[in-house]
């Protein structure tokens, strides 16, 4: 028995004093276990971390400002950083240090926690010129006029939900600085500011949207009836309320259908089951002449906006059913034309190629011998001329090479003589090349020369560009291939081979008979062609410009400007 008890005496003993050299040995930085502060756990964290955690959730914690003494939704939530307060708990997180004098006290280690008290509060620091530049981004300068926002109503499924209304008014700037500068905020208990103002309420409360939600809820039921001909579509809750928009309108609650959410349902469940088709008006022209026109039958759609009325009146309780509302369908309209092969028939061809084309089209055309037949479409409309405009600058070069002013040989760019240039300009659409010899020659030289040959539409001094026409381009090619401008027959030539040489072929040379000459532009969705043709059936000048187009296009018109020609 002496032997138990000594062994109890000292197992217990040396127990005793094991724990309370634990109890001195524990980290005097460590948060004892089971400490909380401001609700937040923080067993066993070191004071380091614990502090940066509880700064960061007073950082990121808000602060709701009300109008009213029994609000249901606040005005404003601000961080406290938005209105120039820092929070900081350090102080509060040292004070919880595990004091020596109960480290001798066994088993404390587990129960101290709840002897030791935090500081009261956080420290709180504030910024005042932060403060009042919140102030006055949310309430104004001097004085607040909040308005009042109108209860509503949103669908939730086959259900219809009250959006809360919340109250505006008038308060002073000064009654708002006075409260935030004051305001201690602890987690865990929203503080409730509540700025003094004359409460404007809103037109339209709680109570009046839910009146208006029972309504509706109970008009809808279990689907909306539609008659559809002479059968009836039930037109799920769910979708109905789903197409429902909801204003205030003074002091009640209004709903209209919103038809592009309408839309889908009604193109896909109900459309088909009213749509009878249109059927095909034939008109057959010769040019520009319609020769007979046989009139299709019309058809039936679905009139959308008129069936939301329908139904409209239907939820409102004015109308006991809601019926499909249709809208005349007029036919399609297919063309057979023809045309002959005159310049009528080919400027009909054109403006009637255009108009089936996507994109805006400007072209001329002249035959340089033969019928000597001239067509158009929109050739004296103004376009940004892309790359085209170093026909006119390639013009003015050729000028002064003629008048001895410059020579083949003369340096223009980028260790470039004049000839190397000439021909990177017009071959490849040289860009650094052009712009050099542009710049060297003038912007008003150039236009007055261009002038000067008849191109009068053409200018390289407006704002927005270089501009100039179909019918300058082809008119300046006509002349370079007749011989009507430039002295020397070399010096045309030249010009006429580069542009035979130049790489860029899927405009009209795709859709050409024969050899081309062409000099292209291309620039966004601008894509122009200025050709001299030399088809089997004769030598021939096209320009083609065009917005939003294609070169295929620009093709295929060529392709159908030759089959005409050739039939003449």
């Amino acid at each position: 028995m002496r032997h138990w008890r000594a062994l109890l005496l000292y197992g217990g003993g040396g127990l005793v004093v094991a724990m309370v050299l634990v109890q001195f040995l524990y980290p005097a930085g460590k948060l004892l276990p089971g400490t909380r502060i401001d609700g937040v756990k923080l067993s066993g964290w070191s004071q380091v971390d614990a502090t940066t955690r509880l700064d960061s959730l007073y950082a990121s914690d808000t602060l709701p400002l009300y109008f009213s003494s029994a609000p249901t939704t606040a005005y404003k939530t601000p961080t406290p950083a938005q209105i120039g307060l820092s929070i900081h708990t350090k102080e509060r997180v040292t004070s919880l240090t595990y004091p020596w004098y109960l480290r001798l006290v066994p088993s404390s280690l587990f129960w101290a926690h709840n002897l030791i008290a935090p500081s009261s509060k956080p420290t709180y620091t504030r910024h005042t010129a932060t403060l009042q530049a919140y102030i006055t981004q949310e309430f104004g300068a001097s004085s607040c006029n909040v308005q009042p926002q109108n209860a509503s109503l949103k669908a939730d499924g086959a259900k219809l939900t009250v959006v809360p209304a919340r109250n505006g008014g008038v308060c002073q700037g000064a009654d708002v600085q006075r409260l935030l500068q004051t305001v201690e905020p602890i987690l865990g208990s929203e503080p409730h500011t509540t700025i003094p103002v004359v409460v404007t309420p809103p037109a339209v409360g709680d109570v009046a949207a839910h009146t208006v939600a029972t309504k509706l809820t109970a008009r809808i039921g279990q689907g909306v009836p539609l008659t559809v001909g002479d059968q009836t579509v039930t037109i799920a809750p769910a979708d109905m309320l789903g197409w429902l928009d909801f204003a205030a309108q003074d002091t009640t609650l209004t709903y209209s259908f919103n038809l592009e959410r309408a839309t889908p349902y009604l193109a896909a469940q109900i459309t088909p089951k009213v749509t009878v088709k249109a059927g095909v008006t034939q008109v057959t022209t010769a040019d520009f002449t319609e020769v007979s026109r046989v009139v299709g039958a019309s058809g039936q759609t679905l009139d959308q906006a008129a069936t939301l009325t329908s139904l409209k009146a239907y939820l409102d309780g004015t109308a006991v059913t809601a019926k499909a509302a249709v809208a005349p369908l007029a036919p399609t309209v297919n063309y057979t034309r023809s045309y002959s092969p005159t310049d009528t028939g080919l400027s009909a061809l054109m403006a009637n190629f255009a108009s089936s084309h996507p994109g805006s089209y400007g072209v001329s055309l002249h035959e340089l011998g033969g019928r000597s037949r001239n067509a158009s479409y929109h050739d004296t409309t103004a376009f940004t001329t892309a790359s085209t405009y170093k026909v006119f600058v390639a013009y003015s070069s050729l000028l002064r090479i003629e008048n001895g002013s410059w020579h083949w040989s003369d340096q223009i760019q980028g260790g470039n003589d004049l000839s190397t240039c000439f021909d990177k300009m017009i071959r490849i659409s040289d860009n650094a090349c052009a712009e050099a010899l542009l710049s060297k020659i003038g912007y008003t030289a150039i236009t007055n020369e261009a002038h000067a040959i008849g191109c009068t539409s053409t200018s390289f001094l407006g704002s927005n560009g270089i501009k100039t026409t179909a019918a300058d381009l082809s008119l300046i090619l006509g002349q370079l291939q007749q011989g009507q401008i430039l002295s020397q027959q070399a010096d045309r030539d030249r010009m006429i081979t580069d542009m035979k040489n130049n790489i860029y072929r899927q405009g009209i040379p795709a859709g050409a008979s024969g050899q081309v000459a062409d000099k292209v532009g291309f620039l966004d969705d601008i894509l122009n062609d200025a050709a001299i043709v030399y088809s089997p059936s004769g030598t021939y000048v096209l320009t083609i410009m065009t917005t939003g187009s294609s070169w295929a296009n620009i093709a295929e018109l060529t392709r159908q400007i030759e089959a005409l020609r050739i039939q003449g």
